[in-house]
């Protein structure tokens, strides 16, 4: 399959259709084409039926036969299999029906556009215009980025290929901008070039060529207006890239720029007409918009990658984000409710002319969990804001000022909009929050207040949250009263500084340097409790699971400094991180039973279930979550793993449909570790290994961790369809790539363990050694998930490497945390695998029930059937390993368990037993 749209084109005396593909997607019918009655029809037919257009479009870019089974799954991924390919087979034949008998090359596995087709395409014109030289052709021809605004539901391997090629085009746009608009200013068409430089800005903001050609051909002229034009487009360019992607002007168009106002001063002055003229530049609304800080990444919440379904994130919301969320206590999108229902507020990016980035994010940060304190306000938290702004097909780091605010809000359902600004006067500081009306646009009021040093910032927020309290439809009787805000945060501002600081690098995955800002925030604020959970929260997820117990005993040890909501939701986290799901679930039906509107600690409950493997129970809570909440794509991603993990076809339809949903919100999903995995594992069992292939593969392009993760997908794959050598290459090629990267040994651990395994399969038992070998090595240096120690254990023990399974046992013994249900589990389960390659099977039956009774995944119950055989027991094995075969699923190391199962059941197997691995 070719990698772009085909530029080989057939002569046709008659096209019957034009379709466009720059700036949308629309089909055509040409006017007087040799058509019958019954082809124009179904041409007509065809040209509003988006989705089979789309399947047109893609087929004109093939130059070689498609399989059916990827049309399938990338126009009807959520479809069962039969469904979807009734689907294409129908929209194939539609597409002859308007085209022609001879249309379509479709043989029994695959499909190809012929080249007679009667159809022309831009992108097939463009490319053909460029391949000739015809620069100004092709640049009429791109009206837009390709397929602009089109996205079809429930088609997420469309939009990625969509994605690919938008890409591919935009480039081939820039270099022929990078030619023609000096072309054109050469040739004295001043006019033309501004309009294609806008464009090429539109597809590249940072190219300073590109800058430089607009403001070259605005000032052409060297008229007063002309200059003053390209001037006040620089000002508007520099402060739309502050505020779109946090950069600054390359200095050559900042060099430009002075000149053209070195210009402009030279020109003779002129009297009223040209000062009111500037009166008015120098204060547009478009300019006044533009003076704040620019774009200030909002970080309340880290947000990573963690087990599946993803959690990581949203659990932060009561730990690294606490401060925003602190009385989110319903839905993140709140519905219409009556008058004496919360009210939503969204609080803007603080406005600071000094642009101290982290002073003011703690502003907003504080300001949030002042005004969030009780259950008379809601604070729509950053999390909720930038998967708006994803939606709103913006950065992340866009800094949210009054319009971008207004636009959230309208969408979300927010009521009232605050604006904090915050100005230096000496050594004073003047705080002030101009609160506006989402549903008028008019300014209820300005609350202000001035702090006397930086010092007493905190206490001056305080008075400025009172006043927006009682301004925000509240009497005076009526308001809460608050605790004073350093006693619910801190009363350090340096403290509040250093943990934004350590939220910015945490949300961006810099963790070494996150842990040290947050451990910099504990020693500025020793009983600064929110930074306490949010260290225990990170360390736990970077594999330091004692110093993270440390650190969240800690936490709940200070729990006078929290809210009675954050105290529950980091009692909860404790006992998640513990392993002990039925614990977190009860501690959050309590709450919520005295709080039934907070959606947050539902949806975290939600998690709970699935980890306590409640599949159906977490199912039917996200479903509730949803319908209050549909536009957080973190959920729909949590109840397609509740569905995956069901067994039914109907739950699995519910799981691709929540997969489409999640990817349609936030197509970066596709390639997060996690959710890639999960998908893919859902394309397997619905039949569609090529497909998930496919998707595995995606992970390839990004950064050595994600590709690592992407290579054991596929060497899982590999394994699934019995082909170990294929999964030899695939598992080192991972190992390496983890390798690459620092911090990265847990992965690599991972990786060697599945490539012994495949080594194994392969018969190269000396190469498997090698690699728990190797193993063993890793674990010596910073490896701290007991649960990885008792696989690498198990696996060394089962090939009779007992001294290197003994240091596995000494290493997790040393690493594990009491209470922590999972780390006694898994010493255990390692106890039992070496009393087994003692020859003591019936002690090593009673560990691993032991161990098994606090564990039930597959892996420990295949360590139960394997020492029950052994000590004669083997109706008891048999029935564990038929149980193990009849769940096999694809995915993760459970599903080499199970494939020890299958091969223990076996009966040439069972003639002749080898070690496992």
């Amino acid at each position: 399959m070719s990698n772009g749209l085909s530029t080989a084109t057939s002569v046709r005396s008659s096209p019957r259709a034009f379709l466009r593909t720059f700036g949308g997607l629309t089909l055509e019918v040409a006017d007087g084409s040799d058509t019958n009655e019954t082809e124009a029809r179904a041409l007509h037919e065809l040209a509003g039926r988006r989705r089979k257009v789309a399947l047109l479009l893609y087929l004109t870019g093939q130059s070689r036969p498609v399989s059916r089974e990827l049309l399938a799954t990338l126009f009807w991924s959520e479809e069962p299999p039969e469904r979807a390919r009734h689907n294409l087979a129908e929209a194939l034949s539609h597409i002859r029906r308007a085209f022609g008998r001879h249309s379509i090359a479709s043989r029994v596995t695959d499909v190809l556009l012929a080249d007679s087709c009667p159809i022309d395409v831009d992108v097939r014109l463009f490319d053909a215009a460029l391949a000739n030289g015809d620069l100004e052709r092709a640049a009429s021809l791109y009206a837009g980025p390709f397929l602009e605004g089109v996205f079809l539901q429930r088609a997420p391997g469309f939009d990625d290929w969509a994605a690919r090629e938008r890409a591919r085009l935009s480039g081939r746009f820039v270099a022929l901008c990078v030619t023609l608009v000096p072309r054109l200013l050469s040739d004295g068409r001043p006019a033309e070039a501004a309009a294609l430089a806008e464009h090429w800005l539109n597809e590249d903001l940072e190219d300073a060529d590109a800058a430089i050609g607009l403001l070259t051909a605005l000032a052409t002229p060297g008229t007063r207006a002309a200059l003053r034009d390209a001037i006040e487009r620089y000002g508007r360019l520099k402060m739309r890239l502050l505020a779109e992607l946090e950069s600054e002007l390359d200095e050559s168009v900042t060099a430009l720029s002075a000149t053209h106002e070195a210009r402009l001063a030279a020109l003779p002055a002129r009297r009223e007409t040209d000062s009111a003229l500037a009166t008015h530049v120098e204060s547009s609304p478009a300019m006044e918009k533009d003076t704040g800080p620019g774009a200030v990444p909002q970080v309340l919440t880290p947000t990573a990658a963690a087990s599946s379904p993803r959690r990581f994130a949203r659990t932060l919301i009561g730990l690294a984000g606490a401060f925003v969320a602190v009385a989110a206590w319903v839905a993140l999108r709140p519905r219409e409710a009556a008058s004496s229902a919360a009210a939503w507020v969204l609080v803007a990016d603080t406005q600071d002319p000094a642009r101290d980035q982290v002073t003011a994010e703690s502003v907003t940060m504080a300001l949030s969990v002042a005004l969030a304190q009780g259950d008379r306000l809601n604070v729509v938290t950053r999390g909720r804001v930038r998967e708006a702004l994803r939606l709103m097909r913006r950065p992340d780091s866009t800094f949210v000022d009054e319009r971008t605010a207004l636009e959230i809000a309208t969408r979300i359902g927010a009521g009232q909009v605050v604006i904090p600004s915050l100005a230096r006067l000496g050594a004073q500081r003047a705080l002030s929050a101009r609160t506006v009306d989402v549903a008028t646009g008019r300014a209820l009021g300005v609350d202000q207040t001035t702090a006397v040093n930086e010092d007493s910032l905190l206490s001056a927020l305080d008075v400025v949250a009172r006043q927006l309290r009682s301004r925000l439809g509240r009497s005076s009787r009526n308001v809460d009263q608050p605790r004073p805000l350093p006693d619910v945060t801190t009363a350090s501002l340096g403290a509040l500084r250093e943990y934004t600081i350590a939220n910015d690098y945490s949300r961006r995955r810099v963790y070494d340097s996150a842990l040290v800002a947050y451990r910099r925030a504990i020693a500025l604020d020793s009983s600064f409790a929110t930074a306490y959970a949010a260290l225990g929260q990170l360390l736990h997820h970077t594999n330091q699971p004692a110093e993270g117990e440390q650190a969240l005993v800690r936490a709940l040890s200070l729990r006078s400094r929290l809210s009675e909501r954050e105290a529950m939701r980091n009692e909860a986290m404790q006992a998640r991180w513990r392993r002990q799901p039925d614990s977190a679930i009860a501690i959050q039906q309590r709450w919520l039973a005295g709080h039934p509107r907070d959606t947050d600690t539902r949806s975290s409950m939600a998690y709970d279930l699935f980890l306590g493997r409640r599949f159906a129970a977490a199912q039917q809570v996200y479903l509730e979550v949803l319908a209050t909440d549909s536009l957080n794509p973190v959920d729909w991603i949590n109840l397609a793993a509740s569905g995956n993990a069901l067994d039914t076809e109907s739950d699995r339809a519910v799981a691709r449909r929540a997969f489409a949903r999640a990817f349609a919100l936030d197509p970066s999903q596709r390639t997060d570790v996690i959710q890639n995995n999960e998908y893919g594992s859902l394309l397997v069992r619905a039949g569609f290994p090529d497909s998930a292939a496919a998707v595995f593969r995606l992970m390839l392009g990004g950064p050595p961790g994600q590709a690592a993760r992407g290579y054991r997908s596929l060497g899982l794959l590999a394994l699934w369809r019995r082909d170990p050598r294929t999964a030899v290459a695939l598992f080192d090629s991972a190992a390496q790539s983890h390798q690459a990267m620092k911090n990265e040994s847990l992965g690599e651990v991972r990786a060697r363990l599945m490539l012994a395994w495949a080594r194994g399969e392969a018969g190269d038992e000396a190469g498997a050694r090698a690699e728990l070998e190797r193993t063993r090595a890793l674990s010596r240096n910073g490896v701290a998930e007991p649960t990885v120690l008792y696989w690498a254990g198990k696996a060394m023990a089962r090939r009779g490497m007992t001294a290197a399974a003994r240091e596995m046992l000494d290493t997790l013994a040393r690493r594990a945390v009491a209470g922590n249900v999972r780390h006694e589990s898994a010493a255990l389960l390692l106890r039992g695998e070496l009393a087994l390659a003692r020859g003591e099977p019936g002690v090593a039956v009673l560990l691993i029930e032991r161990g098994g009774a606090l564990d039930s995944t597959p892996v420990p119950r295949e360590s139960l059937a394997h020492a029950a055989r052994a000590a004669g027991q083997t109706a008891r094995a048999d029935s564990i390993y038929r149980h193990l075969a009849g769940t096999l699923r694809f995915g993760t190391e459970a599903m080499l368990a199970q494939r020890l199962a299958v091969r223990q059941l076996t009966p040439a197997r069972r003639q002749r037993p080898r070690r496992g691995s």
